[in-house]
């Protein structure tokens, strides 16, 4: 199994005023004086994509997106510590949830994950036309969190890991937001491999990125 890091991401919902989140603003009060550029430019609306060391940063009007460029813990730490300064600066911003999510690659398909995907009507589809994807997703409840899996057979295995929170609707949204946020990022990360082993037998590959 490997990362697929281009999936990575910690995503806060909410209804942000865009204009603020400048490069200099987020290098002085989200990263803490780090530098920040523009990779992609504001042009015809376009979403503005920033980068903080090994951190990306995509900002729209509905959702900020904090992305890994790679899977380090420090770097999650400084993406979810990142997240937090902006809901703990901005506590009144009306923020619905956030979630966390981690996308794997698998090669090597073990049986007990081919089963999974092994539904009763495949066969009698087949006789119609090629099946060129199948998916199935659950919702699984933790504790104070929602596990969304997706499971996905296409041309590749697909295995995506959304740790879903939502956020009450009354008090400080922000605020509220960042305090349920504090140490989930990494743990969630672990949580989802150990999840993934347990159930299914997939083993990250060390050093192995898709």
């Amino acid at each position: 199994m490997k990362r697929n890091l281009d999936n990575w991401s910690l995503v806060v919902v909410g209804h942000w005023n865009t204009a603020i989140l400048s490069p200099d603003w987020l290098a002085k009060e989200v990263f803490r004086q780090e530098e920040v550029r523009i990779m992609y430019p504001v042009l015809g609306g376009g979403r503005p994509i920033f980068e903080a060391a090994n951190i990306r940063v995509i900002a729209s009007r509905e959702r900020l997106e904090f992305r890994p460029t790679k899977d380090d813990p420090e770097l999650l730490n400084r993406i979810e510590t990142g997240a937090r300064n902006v809901l703990n600066i901005l506590p009144h911003t009306p923020v619905s949830a956030f979630g966390e999510n981690f996308q794997y690659l698998v090669e090597d398909v073990p049986k007990e994950l081919r089963e999974v995907l092994s539904l009763a009507d495949t066969d009698k589809i087949g006789k119609h036309g090629a099946v060129s994807e199948v998916s199935l997703s659950r919702s699984i409840k933790l504790q104070g969190r929602h596990l969304n899996l997706t499971i996905t057979e296409s041309d590749k295995w697909r295995m995506d890991l959304n740790y879903h929170y939502s956020v009450p609707g009354d008090g400080q949204p922000g605020a509220d937001a960042a305090k349920l946020m504090e140490n989930t990022y990494t743990l969630n990360r672990d949580h989802g491999l150990q999840f993934l082993e347990t159930i299914y037998g997939l083993v990250l590959q060390e050093g192995a990125m898709a």
